[in-house]
């Protein structure tokens, strides 16, 4: 037969459509009055003989999920013992092997597992078995099933033990749940995590498929069935030694044709998952149609648009949404070159998230007029009134003028990073020498390191703008340990010795950075004078000094905040998330630290009602980027927790702090974000009236903040303060006495009356009452509650606590 041209394949696609479901009687007297050509009807002949034939691809795949029912025939029966396991019942049967749900036989412990067992009439396919098996052992990732033991059965068969997963498929749990867009684009980024973790480990899975990913009963996507993966350093591997187990749906082009399976394999069977995921159907698959045609579309046609295919079946999601990204980030996964696909499964995903965060996606890369789009789209309220301006800079005169602007911007930009990088190869030189040369050595901490590092530098460092970055990056990594104390010592250094004074931008990165410390050391009146130096400098070129601009205004907000201005402290930031949107489009944990601090402001200014739809906000952060165990994400967990105590769900705040501190302990030990989950948790215990255990954490608590944040700071006196009150309530009085007067003299020294002077007052009315000092304990109330009225909203939910208090002095009396 002669090769055909692509019109002789669809007359030839038009009549093999037409006679494959005929009767074969019905299908001859229709062959013989086409009025084809002979060679287009040799081919049809042809692929109507395979269609009819006892071929590979003859049937269905064999689903897994049940047993045969035609037969039910199990070969190994309910309670047979198989290595360490003893059979419960049968749960699958394919081409190759049973699937058996089996429990572990010894008492010690339960575990149920999958236990699958090579047929024995598959006893040639042997080494398929023992290659599935080699392929589980290398693979340990939370999304794929995992291997837990192998062996001969009494029979001389092979088996393998796997994790049991109860869950249900991909698409039959999307339709069940009405699972919206998300929630389909996040679990399938789950799915190409795990592959991308098979592939980074050598693995081609080369049978993905909706059957293979189950969702579990937690909610989690996990992978299944490696019984004809590959491994890319096996040479011994034949590619066609498994063709005939392939599912042709999924199957990429050249598997179908008896090429070599890639990792270019299994992001193409990605792309079909994706496209049945949003648009409910196969793009191969059509009513009636036998396995033969599929094959021939796959090798022939390029598959249909997503969105045009959800229209026609009536998708789960509308087609609206699918069109444009979505169209292209599939169609760019099933290119029926291997090399036009994504590059693995893990650039698939990423371009899924591009799409998600409203970023151009690389499938579509190039197009001008999409960019723009995507701009347009993400920042809509912002564009609308400068729409005039944008305008003129796409066309024109003005566009080349904001270009050349543009690559001033990206030439200096790119040049304080050439400056900070060197910065950091020499700051981390000079650590790791200084170390060396100590007796400590290889136990030295990291703040060692550091504490070292900073006094030599600061005291052999020129006035340049290099060496203030070698300042500003050692500040950071101070901050970055959560030691603001270590960063406010260094950074006053450096100032007073004049580094970084030949260069204005470099003095103001010093004063902005000491004008966050001078915060966190609860130094407030260093702050003003500070961030209006700093933001002197970053006015004179709004366009380069953004990002340096956002801190000003979260400088000024934050004093605000200490100015007891909580209107202006949030209105400051509120105001300023549009910009910090665009500006931390790929900084996420500066995004992250911004929302925390307006929900400080907010549960500080008892403004609890409106902080959901800013917690919904950051949570979709914090799950898009994957930080939630971050120091941002769980300080934003810590909130949820204090917002709980003040609407006076005690109980349900104690659970976050506990799990907070743990999870802080166990990735970053002491810190100051640890020192406040403790305080906060010490907090719950105490109003709990779990006195003893509200002790313990706080002394925990208070050497952990003395050191990273200062003994004056806010939240060491706070810590210090309930830590008093702890003792006052257990009947150690004269220990909470003792705490009283080390904190007093630090609370006093605030000048402005507010929430530590007034918590003072409280707890001395503590210690008063547990002295018997009555008078005392309610005039020290007294003071503590017209500090509170006086700070008016801000201070509401802590005025419950007063009337407890007061009937206990009553009844003492």
């Amino acid at each position: 037969m002669k090769d055909l041209n692509g019109e002789d394949w669809t007359k030839v696609q038009a009549l093999f459509d037409e006679l494959i479901d005929l009767k074969p009687e019905e299908r001859d007297k229709r062959l013989r009055r086409s009025k084809v050509s002979p060679d287009l009807l040799a081919h049809v002949t042809s692929l109507l003989d395979a269609a009819s034939s006892d071929g590979i691809f003859e049937m269905s795949p064999p689903d897994l999920s049940l047993p045969d029912p035609a037969t039910g025939y199990s070969s190994l029966a309910a309670g047979e013992e198989i290595g360490a396991f003893t059979i419960d019942r049968l749960i699958g049967r394919g081409g190759m092997g049973e699937v058996y749900l089996a429990h572990r036989t010894s008492t010690d412990f339960e575990q149920r597992v999958a236990l699958k067992m090579l047929r024995a009439e598959a006893a040639e396919q042997g080494g398929l078995f023992d290659r599935e098996r080699r392929v589980l052992a290398r693979l340990e990732h939370r999304g794929i099933a995992r291997l837990i033991d192998g062996g001969i059965g009494p029979d001389g068969r092979p088996y393998m033990a796997m994790e049991y997963v109860e869950g249900e498929p991909i698409d039959a749990w999307c339709r069940r749940t009405g699972a919206d867009l998300d929630t389909r684009l996040r679990l399938f980024r789950e799915i190409c995590d795990a592959v991308g973790y098979a592939h980074a480990n050598l693995v081609i899975h080369r049978d993905l498929k909706p059957s293979n990913i189950l969702i579990d009963t937690a909610g989690r996507v996990r992978l299944l069935d490696f019984g004809i993966a590959r491994l890319l350093d096996d040479s011994a591997a034949a590619p066609m030694a498994t063709q005939a187990i392939l599912t042709p749906d999924y199957a990429a082009p050249e598997q179908l044709g008896g090429g070599t399976a890639t990792v270019a394999a299994d992001v193409y069977a990605l792309g079909v998952i994706l496209f049945e995921l949003v648009t409910g159907a196969g793009p191969w698959h059509r009513e009636g149609a036998s396995v033969p045609s599929i094959i021939r579309r796959v090798l022939h046609e390029d598959p249909p648009l997503p969105s045009k295919t959800a229209d026609r079946v009536g998708a789960p999601i509308a087609s609206g949404r699918i069109a444009g990204d979505l169209d292209a980030i599939i169609l760019k996964a099933m290119r029926r070159s291997p090399q036009e696909r994504y590059r693995g499964a893990i650039d698939l995903a990423d371009d899924l998230r591009r799409h998600q965060e409203l970023r151009p996606v690389q499938a579509r890369a190039g197009s001008t007029r999409y960019m723009v789009g995507r701009f347009v789209r993400r920042y809509r309220w912002a564009v609308t009134a400068s729409a005039a301006a944008i305008v003129a800079i796409l066309v024109g005169a003005g566009g080349i003028a904001w270009q050349a602007r543009q690559t001033a911007i990206e030439r200096d930009v790119a040049l304080d990073e050439a400056r900070r990088s060197d910065a950091i190869n020499r700051m981390l030189t000079v650590m790791f020498r200084d170390t060396a040369e100590t007796d400590a050595g290889a136990d030295a901490t990291v703040k060692q390191m550091l504490d070292k590092t900073a006094e030599r530098l600061v005291g052999s460092l020129d006035n340049s703008a290099r060496s203030a970055t070698l300042i500003t990056t050692l500040s950071d990594l101070y901050v970055n340990l959560e030691d603001a104390a270590g960063a406010d010592v260094l950074l006053r250094r450096a100032l007073a010795r004049g580094i970084g004074g030949n260069d204005a931008v470099a003095t103001a990165e010093i004063k902005l950075r000491l004008a966050s410390s001078a915060a966190a050391m609860n130094k407030s009146d260093d702050m003003a004078p500070l961030l209006d130096a700093a933001d002197a400098v970053f006015r004179t070129d709004p366009a380069r000094f953004r990002t340096e601009r956002l801190e000003v205004i979260g400088g000024r907000a934050q004093l605000a905040r200490r100015g007891g201005d909580y209107d202006s402290a949030i209105r400051l930031l509120a105001d300023a998330m549009p910009e910090a949107d665009r500006v931390y489009v790929e900084n996420h944990r500066d995004l992250l630290t911004l929302y925390n601090n307006l929900l400080v402001y907010m549960v500080e200014a008892n403004r609890l009602d409106a902080m959901p739809a800013v917690f919904a906000q950051a949570d979709a952060a914090l799950k898009r980027t994957g930080l939630e165990k971050s120091t941002q994400g769980l300080a934003i967990m810590q909130l949820k927790g204090i917002r709980l105590l003040k609407l006076d769900e005690v109980a349900r705040a104690e659970v976050i702090f506990e799990r907070v501190a743990a999870q802080r302990k166990s990735v970053f030990g002491p810190s100051a974000g640890l020192a406040a989950d403790l305080g906060a948790l010490g907090r719950a215990k105490l109003a709990l009236g779990k006195f003893d255990e509200a002790r313990r954490v706080l002394a925990e608590a208070r050497p952990i903040a003395t050191e990273y944040v200062g003994q004056g700071a806010l939240s060491t006196l706070v810590i210090g303060l309930g830590l008093a009150e702890a003792m006052a309530e257990t009947g150690d009085v004269t220990s909470a006495d003792k705490v009283v007067g080390e904190v007093a003299p630090l609370v006093t020294a605030i000048a402005k009356p507010g929430l530590p002077h007034a918590m003072l007052a409280r707890t001395q009315a503590i210690v008063r009452l547990k002295q018997g000092r009555l008078d005392e304990a309610s005039a020290a109330l007294d003071r503590s509650e017209a500090i509170i009225r006086a700070m008016g909203p801000a201070g509401a939910a802590n005025l419950k606590g007063f009337p407890p208090i007061r009937a206990r002095i009553a009844s003492a009396r």
